[in-house]
């Protein structure tokens, strides 16, 4: 089993595949790759290979191999020619059998390649004091530009940089990485307090879940750290409405915010992987605020910059369509 399974992620890590998915039928498992935005159909294995083969998995994840009826979630470092996190999760079905999903993660970070349209972020880490927030579905890239953006700072500035992380999937050699456990009690609020007295130029946390994170959030970021974190929405304006909603002011909004964005990663016609972002600035922030939660004219959405892609032969109307 451990031959098979090492051959199936050498595949895997081979074509870029983000993701190994097995998906059991009554007779046959079918294994796919998520490979950028496509599941694609790599191999089938026979139903008694690959309850052995799950045994292992689920063995070297450190999961109840005993257990069949309820999902299961663990993970560990995998070495081939790299180090790799393998997050593996499992899920039981009305057949009987249980679907298994590998989420195949660099240990370490690895910088993209350079793109000309994110380098005038990097002068929002110039800054002093603010919050920087990003937003978009999952698997948007918001980890991974929040990442480059503290390697920049890293590289260029020489600051002290924290982060905080549910877990830290990629290590960042150089930077203090917090991973939450609250079952050892290490939660957001608790290692917040904690890097507040270790003296931080950057924090960036994983991800606003809740009104008591949001609350820590803002108040770091007005006392003289610049804060970068994510949240859950559909464009700029919904990240602020959702500050809102979880009892953040207007007031501490305005004050704290350098810059919204929204983004997601599309997949052009010549099969390129492409960031594209809406993005509000502080001026268009105070416009927000100020005019009844309009947003300036001057504000162009990912449906405007969708469309001019469209028209422009980057992307058909069915991705664009997929993306909005």
């Amino acid at each position: 089993m451990k031959l098979l399974f090492n051959n199936l992620l050498s595949k895997a890590i081979e074509k870029n595949a983000t993701d190994i998915h097995f998906i059991p039928s009554e007779e046959t498992i079918f294994i796919k790759f998520r490979i950028q935005d496509t599941l694609c159909p790599f191999e089938t294995l026979q139903q008694h290979i690959y309850v052995k083969l799950l045994t292992y998995m689920k063995y070297q994840a450190g999961l109840d191999v005993s257990k069949h009826n309820a999902a299961q979630s663990g993970r560990y470092i995998h070495k081939l020619k790299h180090i790799y996190f393998l997050r593996i999760s499992t899920l039981p079905l009305s057949l009987g059998i249980e679907s298994c999903v590998i989420r195949i993660i660099p240990q370490y970070f690895q910088k993209p390649k350079p793109s000309n349209n994110i380098n005038h972020l990097f002068k929002l880490m110039h800054k002093k004091q603010g919050l920087i927030l990003f937003s978009g579905p999952t698997g948007s890239g918001k980890s991974t530009l929040m990442y480059q953006m503290v390697m920049y700072a890293k590289e260029h500035l020489d600051l002290n940089i924290i982060t905080v992380e549910d877990p830290v999937e990629q290590l960042v050699s150089g930077i203090t990485q917090v991973t939450i456990n609250e079952k050892a009690g290490i939660t957001y609020a608790n290692s917040f307090k904690a890097i507040l007295r270790c003296d931080p130029d950057i924090i960036l946390i994983g991800e606003i879940r809740d009104a008591v994170i949001a609350k820590y959030v803002v108040q770091a970021s007005l006392s003289g750290h610049l804060v970068l974190t994510t949240i859950h929405a559909n464009n700029c304006k919904g990240a602020l409405l959702r500050l809102i909603e979880m009892g953040v002011t207007y007031q501490e909004l305005n004050q704290s915010l350098l810059s919204v964005l929204n983004q997601r990663l599309i997949t052009t016609y010549k099969k390129e992987r492409k960031l594209i972002y809406e993005q509000l600035s502080r001026k268009q922030i105070n416009f927000f605020f100020e005019n009844d939660l309009m947003l300036p004219e001057s504000f162009h959405t990912l449906n405007y910059k969708l469309n001019k892609m469209t028209k422009e032969g980057v992307i058909c109307e069915e991705t664009m369509d997929k993306y909005l």
